[in-house]
């Protein structure tokens, strides 16, 4: 008797039948891209299922020949469209990205041409004594196969996203297009700024930069004013800028893909905005967030009130990335790293704005700062003061990833002050090597701090209508999970709100007007400094227990390991806008949902037909 060598086209069959798996669980984002696409997938996956058996059931030169002239062609289509790029299609001319599934699909056709090819070359032949000597080698080769083939499927079937509209209303009669929500005409002062996105060079390092440092240049104005900031891209990539903490029309609010589109290489693009609350802010990209912040693209953006007290010092300190494209863990405050000094005199009232702008490891653990060499207050919290705040001494100040401080303190005679990140010493796996130096004189000695400031007790207690509305109109209950998953096309750490992903999850919708609770449930061991774009949280509680200091507003609430915190807001600026974790890569992995208000649409989409990827 002859037989085609088993040895051969058990493996050939088996990576015909993997490649089958994967076109197949890919074809339905193909059809919703380009229908046609979708039919060839359908079409490949059906034949590869049949030839794969038949390879092994019904061995034949012809099902041989066939399965290579197939996995060539998809290996020619597969190749002109990673390099050059198909001359048809969504995207004519414009290169994919490779990704998981099409790699491991790609693996396997390469790999089974030759085999088939020599079963073709060589026929059959007489079948040997020991029939069975095969299966040494085709067990775990199958176990192998199998795994990969899962991987590929599940990935395909969990790809990037081709287009998600964030809206909650088709365009129409009735509806509020997204882009009528801008800052109407007015007579207030106009301070201009213009930002250039390009790449630099510091300290022999490539950063990503605005006007050519990191981070970018201070903006300064008053409350009232009309800010208006030109962003030039000159990077090689889309690129936006999002105001955070700033409460202003939807339409500035620079979200790739849901308050605008992308700036494109060589674009510029205009926002405008008045600004109404005085405070500590910062700016940052918000398109592919992950990436472009880590290389540099955030600054300090500092609103001064109308009338307020005066302070001989007022410093804004960014602490933030200085990577680039570098890997490493180069961490600066105001683009220094090692230690920034700055200028005071001995009996000069000093503020000190800081800002935590660092991208943060998986574990989001927060900065423990602690000043050394006088007695400080913390005046205000993302911006907001504080009521009646008291005076401190050395203590650890816990700053989430995208959250402020503000602390003032006057001089002391013959000795520095100094702030230092504690960090390190708190279980850290990086070493924060940044301090901030101010005034002359003899350094403050260095002492053991174990009190970590808390938000809930401090300053004196006042009255918060929000906070203590007694009936919310909408209230939701935000549990934060993670494990081991599959999205955007590879296996990630999922990070999730109610047991799903953006753009995935379920939206808070509200309506003008209403009093809006949310619970943010941490179930687990890392920190989630949960940020809410054009709105301001009043803090009701934490862990079931009410605050008894100041009122406290921010717009982002450090939800610890296992803690339970509440929020409130009103609903009283329209649109579509963005509830998400600010540990970049946190966001980056799903834990991101929105507050979108009723009837909003909006002509923007996120996934790879616009590329825009705001996390």
């Amino acid at each position: 008797m002859t037989v085609y060598r088993r040895s051969l086209r058990g493996p050939a069959a088996m990576l015909t039948l993997g490649a089958a798996a994967i076109h197949l669980s890919a074809a339905p984002d193909h059809l919703t891209e380009y229908a046609p696409f979708g039919v060839l997938f359908i079409a490949v996956g059906l034949a590869q299922a049949v030839l794969g058996p038949a390879a092994w059931l019904r061995p034949s030169r012809r099902v041989f020949a066939a399965s290579v002239l197939i996995a060539f062609g998809c290996l020619v289509v597969w190749t002109i469209s990673r390099t050059a790029g198909l001359p048809f299609g969504p995207s004519p001319g414009r290169p994919e990205a490779a990704g998981f599934p099409d790699l491991v699909t790609t693996v396997f056709e390469v790999t089974s041409i030759p085999l088939f090819l020599t079963l073709i070359v060589r026929g059959p032949r007489q079948a040997p004594d020991r029939r069975y000597g095969w299966l040494g080698g085709m067990v775990p080769l199958a176990v192998l196969l199998t795994l990969l083939t899962f991987l590929g499927v599940m990935t395909g079937l969990n790809p990037l996203p081709f287009a998600v509209n964030m809206g909650t209303a088709a365009p129409g009669p009735g509806v509020t297009p997204l882009q009528t929500l801008t800052e109407p005409p007015g007579d207030e002062p106009v301070k201009a700024f213009t930002l250039t996105a390009e790449v630099s060079q510091q300290a022999g390092h490539e950063v990503w930069t605005y006007n050519g440092t990191v981070p970018g240049p201070e903006l300064r104005v008053t409350q009232g004013d009309r800010v208006r900031v030109t962003l030039i891209n000159h990077l090689p990539a889309a690129t936006s800028i999002h105001w955070h903490g700033l409460r202003l029309p939807n339409a500035e609010d620079g979200v790739a893909g849901l308050t605008q589109q992308a700036l494109a290489p060589g674009q510029t693009y205009t926002y405008e905005f008045v600004v109404k609350d005085p405070g500590t802010y910062w700016y940052h990209s918000h398109q592919d967030t992950e990436h472009q912040v880590p290389k540099g693209l955030y600054g300090a953006l500092v609103v001064l009130p109308r009338r307020g007290p005066t302070y001989d010092r007022d410093y804004a300190v960014a602490v933030g990335d200085l990577n680039g494209s570098d890997a490493g863990d180069r961490i600066g405050a105001n683009g220094v790293l090692g230690d920034l000094h700055l200028a005071a005199h001995p009996g000069e009232m000093v503020r000190l704005r800081l800002i935590d702008a660092i991208q943060g490891d998986m574990s989001g653990f927060p900065e423990l700062l602690t000043l050394l060499g006088t007695a400080y207050r913390v005046i205000a919290l993302d911006g907001h003061d504080l009521i009646g705040p008291a005076d401190l001494g050395p203590e650890l100040l816990p700053i989430g990833i995208g959250q402020r401080y503000d602390l003032a303190f006057r001089m002391p005679a013959g000795s520095q002050v100094k702030l230092v990140d504690n960090r390190a010493r708190q279980g850290s796996q990086h070493a924060r090597r940044w301090t901030v130096t101010l005034g002359e004189g003899a350094t403050p000695p260095t002492v053991p701090v174990q009190t970590r400031f808390d938000l809930t007790t401090y300053g004196t207690a006042a009255p918060d209508e929000v906070a203590l509305h007694q009936t919310f109109d909408v209230s939701r209950d935000l549990v934060v999970t993670n494990q081991h998953g599959f999205r955007y096309g590879s296996e990630q750490f999922l990070h999730m709100f109610n047991g799903r992903t953006f753009p995935d999850t379920q939206p808070i919708i509200v309506r003008e007007g209403q009093f809006v609770r949310l619970r943010f449930v941490n179930d687990t061991d890392e920190y989630h400094p949960i940020h809410l774009h054009g709105h301001v949280y009043s803090v009701i509680s934490k862990n079931g227990r009410r605050i008894s200091g100041s009122p406290v507003h921010l717009d982002s609430i450090l939800v610890g390991p296992h803690e339970t915190w509440e929020g409130a807001f009103l609903a009283d600026n329209p649109g579509l806008w963005m509830l998400h974790c600010h540990v970049l890569v946190h966001a980056a992995f799903g834990l991101s949902t929105m507050v979108s208000y009723e009837g909003v649409s909006t002509p923007y989409s996120i996934g790879s037909r616009s590329g825009n990827f705001p996390e």
